[in-house]
Formats: C-alpha cells, structure tokens, sequence
C-alpha cells in the first residue's frame, strides 16, 4: 500500500535501499505478472519512497518506473499478493478479524521473496530485512498463522504464472509457424504422368 493510504508506524528502515539486477526473459515474465493478477498493473512515477501501491479505491496497481528488472517483478509480486489478500472487498480473510498492516506486509514480502526464489530472482538482501522489521515484536502465533497464508498464495501464484509464462511461449511458437512460409512440395509428375509407371524408360543426351 501507497504510506498515504495507511497509517501506523513509520515504514521500517530497509537492509539495501533497492534491488539491482536483471531477470532472464523479463518482458515476457512480466506480461505473465499481468496476466495472474487481479488488477491491472501500470508503471508509473511515484513521488515520495514507496516503490509500488496496491490502491483500494480504484483496484490497480502501480509500480514506480525506472527501477531494476529485479526490484520490478519483486514489487509487482508483493503488490499482486496485497491484492489477493488484503483488498477490503476481496480478500480471502475473516473479515471480523482483520489483520494489521504488519502482518500484512511480512505476507506480502514472504510471498514475493518465495515466488521469486522459485523463478531464479534472489530478493533475500531486501527481503529478509523487510521481514524482519514488520515482523519484529510479533508473537510467534501470530507469525505460525499466516504461514499457511504464505505458502497456498506462493504456491497458487508459482502455478498460474508458469502456466502464463508457458502460454506465452506456446503464442509466440504458433505465430512462428504461421509466419513460416509454407514450403513446396516435390513432384514426381512428369506431365500428367506419374514417373514410376512408366514401363519403358528412355533418357535423352540434349544437344545444346
């Protein structure tokens, strides 16, 4: 969530400001990211720290541009994971027993660092600092709560984006093919002849 859409304490200091690297295939792992999500997601300049929002109001999400192709599809994912669990209107939670920003977050981070994992993306330089810090001062029940949060929501989010992601190859496989001119297929006609039956076959020296 955007800082002006929450309130709470002051968002906790990070163990590395921001993500660097790149990830293999992103153009094509990000439309996957597209495809699982709930909401639309959109790049955008963001004013201020927040490097990505789940907005309530108008169910999108916006990521800030600019930023490394890891930092990217780590945040879209947390964000993604906001969207699936934490929407007032969606989410899949009691909604007699709301949960607080903070163990909304070291969910949303915990998804995003598990999924990414399972991808090829190390995140854990700023993920395990994310978590430590929403998680610090938790009971430990609260914490063994949402683990099952964590793990489902990862693991349905592993499945449908390695279903888009193959989709999409699968696309682009059969736009390939059809693309493909289609090649000429040998004939073994002579005149409206077909060359095998033919009982007495007799070659000709042309003269030039």
């Amino acid at each position: 969530f955007d800082v002006s859409q929450t309130n709470g304490k002051e968002l906790p200091t990070l163990g590395v400001d921001e993500l660097s690297g790149n990830v293999t295939d992103y153009e094509k792992f990000f439309e996957a990211l597209k495809e699982v999500s709930p909401v639309p997601i959109k790049l955008a300049e963001i004013d201020g720290s927040a490097k990505g929002f789940f907005n309530q109001e108008d169910k999108t999400i916006t990521i800030k541009e600019g930023m490394s192709e890891a930092q990217t599809v780590k945040t879209a994912i947390h964000e993604i994971a906001h969207a699936m669990l934490h929407d007032k209107d969606l989410k899949k939670t009691d909604l007699e027993k709301p949960k607080d920003r903070a163990t909304e977050e070291v969910e949303a981070e915990s998804i995003a660092y598990t999924v990414c994992q399972h991808f090829g993306v190390d995140t854990s330089d700023y993920s395990f600092s994310y978590v430590a810090s929403w998680g610090s001062g938790k009971d430990l029940p609260e914490l063994k709560s949402s683990l099952e949060t964590i793990r489902s929501t990862a693991s349905e989010l592993i499945t449908q984006i390695s279903d888009k992601y193959l989709g999409l190859d699968k696309d682009k496989s059969q736009e390939k093919t059809a693309e493909a001119p289609e090649q000429p297929k040998k004939s073994n006609i002579i005149g409206n002849v077909e060359y095998s039956t033919i009982e007495d076959k007799q070659y000709f020296r042309l003269n030039s």
